[in-house]
């Protein structure tokens, strides 16, 4: 994206006042490229030098999972590390703020969930909020105050469903055109409201879409692998809409999305089709995650999967829930052309002993970190062989 416009003065929280105006200046380049993790980690080198170690370990911490967050999880499902200085510093560091539910996002205190207008003027008043996490019951509300949206790069709309003529008035309003995160995570907008997505002149800066749970269907899929203005996407969710093979496909045809690293499939109903499809797609090369837990592939998905030469800088593959067997789990360990996996997701398939020998035995699978096995009935002699893998000493393996 673009970088944001700061506002001035900047409104930073009060812990941060006793490093001076080199630390203002760091924030303020923050401010100006929220979601680039550079500044961040510039920042975090001050803090080092400056007497606060904790948070600058902390902030380290986060960055290294912002791109997997969005700012308002569980923290009991931080890593340990984490967590333990969350838990220890917290006070300290959210000292002089409102006990509201702020946003912890790449180490700062980057926004806040709101449920009325008034609340998120008042969180204006107390950081730069470039986060919101909106829930109100009436979202006639919101589109009466869009101009709080000035500044806000990630959005997301909870609780009640926004309907496709409140989404139509949001996304035709000038003052989305910064946000860089849309979440409309089980807002039910179905295709029409992809179409109204489709159709508004401010989403040239979305670089995140998060559309699961949403009756999209493969039409709507079909709509949406057409936008003309997600040349910048870089994460696509679909979960749980009803998509099969032809919307799979659809997405594999198209060339919108030259710069999608990240592309969350799970609970559909995609087949072996679909799978080949993506399989064979040359536009999905970018990819670093490629979730389809929960679908339909079976064993001769995962074959296409493995056999695909396109999926070179793929980190993390979940096929959770797909029957691919044995054969499935063989063709993933013969496969050459996973350099970069380092986390592997294949619980729930009916994997046995056979299949189980195959990944212990695989110097394709040496640079995992992480595999998930459980719900397989993988017996005493594929336990074993996981256990003694010479390939596997650095993975988790989960059984």
């Amino acid at each position: 994206m673009r970088e944001r416009e700061v506002p001035e003065p900047l409104v930073v929280e009060p812990w941060w006042r006793r490093f001076g105006s080199t630390a203002l200046t760091l924030l303020r380049q923050i401010a100006r490229r929220p979601l680039d993790p550079l500044p961040r980690l510039i920042l975090a080198d001050f803090l080092e030098e400056n007497g606060a170690p904790a948070r600058a370990e902390f902030i380290r911490l986060q960055v290294a999972e912002m791109d997997r967050r969005w700012g308002w999880e569980d923290k009991k499902y931080w890593p340990e590390r984490e967590r333990a200085l969350w838990q220890r510093h917290r006070d300290e560091w959210l000292e002089g703020l409102p006990k509201w539910s702020w946003c912890l996002w790449g180490g700062l205190v980057e926004g806040v969930a709101v449920r009325t207008p008034k609340l998120w003027r008042a969180a204006r008043q107390q950081i730069d909020v470039r986060r919101v996490s909106c829930d109100f019951r009436d979202f006639d509300t919101l589109l009466k105050n869009l101009e709080l949206l000035a500044g806000v790069v990630y959005l997301a709309v909870t609780g009640s469903q926004l309907g496709v003529a409140r989404l139509r008035a949001l996304v035709q309003s000038p003052s989305i055109q910064h946000v860089a995160v849309l979440n409309l995570l089980s807002q039910r907008i179905g295709m029409e409201g992809v179409l109204v997505l489709a159709l508004s002149p401010y989403l040239q800066n979305l670089t995140e879409l998060i559309l699961g749970w949403n009756g999209l269907g493969d039409a709507g899929v079909e709509v949406l692998a057409h936008f003309p203005s997600l040349e910048h996407l870089t994460t696509l969710n679909l979960w749980w809409n009803g998509v099969g093979d032809a919307g799979a496909e659809a997405l594999a045809q198209s060339s919108r999305f030259p710069r999608l690293s990240r592309l969350w499939l799970g609970f559909n109903r995609i087949g072996t089709a679909g799978a080949e499809a993506l399989a064979e797609s040359p536009h999905l090369q970018n990819l670093t995650l490629l979730d389809l837990g929960i679908n339909r592939i079976g064993a001769a998905g995962a074959e296409a999967l493995a056999r695909s030469p396109h999926f070179q800088k793929l980190t993390y593959l979940s096929l959770n829930g797909n029957q691919i067997g044995d054969a499935g789990a063989m063709a993933l360990a013969q496969s050459p052309h996973f350099p970069a996996l380092a986390r592997l997701f294949l619980g729930g398939n009916e994997i046995g002993d056979v299949g189980a020998k195959a990944l212990a035995q695989s110097p394709y699978l040496q640079n995992l970190t992480e595999l998930e096995l459980e719900g397989n009935p993988i017996g005493a002699v594929g336990r074993e062989a996981l256990q003694q893998s010479p390939y596997l000493r650095q993975c988790r393996v989960r059984l």
